[in-house]
């Protein structure tokens, strides 16, 4: 595996994975469409920030998006199926540099050994969540 095949890892500390598995969880209780003013209600994010991530999780068929007056957002993946780790890949994708822009020498192999070796980690604890876990408040903790 190279460069490329790593997902950013400080994009779990970002607000953008927070806010799309929050969102995510917002949906998935709610039956009918849910308005960006809703989210920036609930989620205390401006709303223009919670449209960027939303298009993101759009483009990866998470949500799916309406236009107009009476337009919102609504989830099309399955809740119970769905992980965090799915989330964090969907916003993670295209987010990295795709070409290194330098030779990679003994060092940079070894930290990027490191790096991927953390990545599975993170995979392996982000997948034994589901977003409908977090909607149906079935794990306790400070989570949120």
């Amino acid at each position: 595996e190279c460069m490329e095949d790593l997902l950013q890892l400080s994009y779990l500390g970002k607000t953008n994975f927070i806010v799309a598995i929050k969102s995510l969880a917002i949906l998935a209780n709610e039956k009918k469409l849910v308005t960006s003013s809703t989210l920036t209600e609930k989620l205390k994010v401006e709303s223009s920030f919670i449209r960027k991530v939303l298009a993101k999780l759009i483009q990866e068929k998470m949500v799916e998006g309406f236009e107009g007056r009476y337009g919102g957002y609504k989830l099309v993946v399955n809740p119970e199926k769905t992980t965090l780790f799915d989330v964090y890949a969907a916003i993670v994708k295209d987010a990295h540099p795709t070409k290194m822009d330098k030779e990679i020498d003994e060092l940079d192999q070894i930290i990027l050994d490191i790096l991927l070796e953390a990545q599975h980690k993170i995979k392996d604890v982000l997948s034994q969540y589901t977003i409908n876990d977090l909607a149906n408040g079935s794990i306790k903790g400070n989570l949120f």
